[in-house]
């Protein structure tokens, strides 16, 4: 049975469906898989109706007759979002807890440390984040930390902002204290409270680039994408990862994700399955030179010097 077959005729024209493959696939680095015609119809249609197009057709048809990159963005956002809540990857959030924030607090004492959450999404993880922090705050006494949060400019991003999630959405791996603690009714929803909200940036970064715009970060939780990505794109990411964490630092992955065999300058944390330390780069001390020493026959060059004249001999 076709997708078509089982969900209902789709709208688009075959060619758009491959079209959109491909364009997911150079921008993001993610293979959409056999069903993405259907994900298309889902996940693009409301796109289409926030962005004020009279339907889905005539966005895609704007979309490759303009080539609009800014619309470009938002299509690939919406078809790459991940389905997430809080807490989702419970191991990750066990290392960040129990080794990397105890470890970052032993070396930097009163200093201020910085937490990057790559791939947001709608912001579960990030302000998970901040909730551990909330609750370590006498552990961590002195620690300033920074969270960030970077995705695609998308509608997650948006949401993740607003800080505000349906009550569908906190019941996903939020436990109910946590929800009474940090979290505020907003009519029908639940909104995030000041204190932990204020302690998260997000910005619109593209994955795939060379994050040169991105400071460094003691920290980096990148959980449940990596399987996602084609081979040369989980290359350029890591890559990129490998960047901006400082010597010493941590790369948290999620539940079954590792580096293989590229380890991008990281070092697995011995008994903590997806747990990196950056390594440290070794200092080459260059060796002093005693400038009151002579140089032998006052020769201060390795140069060739010029031929001597040839002198006539006595006669």
């Amino acid at each position: 049975m076709s997708v078509s077959d089982r969900h209902g005729a789709l709208s688009l024209a075959p060619s758009y469906y491959e079209a959109l493959h491909r364009l997911t696939l150079e921008l993001a680095g993610i293979n959409l898989g056999a069903s993405h015609a259907f994900l298309v119809e889902t996940r693009l249609s409301r796109l289409a109706r926030d962005e004020g197009y009279e339907s889905l057709d005539a966005m895609i048809n704007e979309l490759f007759k303009n080539g609009s990159s800014r619309l470009a963005v938002q299509v690939v956002s919406a078809l790459t979002e991940r389905d997430t809540h809080f807490f989702k990857d419970k191991l990750a959030f066990d290392r960040l807890e129990k080794i990397v924030l105890p470890d970052l607090h032993r070396k930097r004492g009163g200093g201020r440390v910085r937490l990057l959450s790559f791939g947001c999404a709608s912001g579960q993880e990030p302000y998970g984040m901040a909730m551990v922090l909330d609750r370590m705050s006498e552990q961590l006494e002195g620690l300033k930390i920074d969270i960030v949060g970077v995705d695609y400019p998308s509608q997650a991003l948006d949401r993740a902002r607003q800080g505000i999630y349906t009550h569908f959405e906190v019941q996903r791996g939020l436990p109910i204290q946590d929800l009474v603690k940090y979290f505020e009714p907003a009519k029908t929803d639940w909104a995030v409270k000041s204190h932990i909200k204020d302690r998260v940036e997000f910005r619109d970064v593209h994955l795939l680039s060379k994050l040169d715009g991105l400071e460094d970060f003691h920290a980096v939780m990148f959980c449940g994408s990596l399987p996602h990505y084609s081979a040369p794109a989980r290359v350029r990411v890591l890559r990129g990862l490998s960047g901006l964490v400082k010597e010493n630092g941590f790369l948290i992955l999620g539940r079954g994700e590792d580096l293989s065999q590229m380890n991008f300058g990281f070092d697995r944390v011995d008994g903590s399955a997806g747990l990196y330390k950056k390594r440290e780069i070794p200092v080459i001390v260059e060796p002093e030179i005693d400038e009151s020493l002579k140089v032998p026959n006052g020769r201060t060059t390795f140069e060739k010097t010029s031929k001597r004249r040839k002198t006539s001999m006595p006669t």
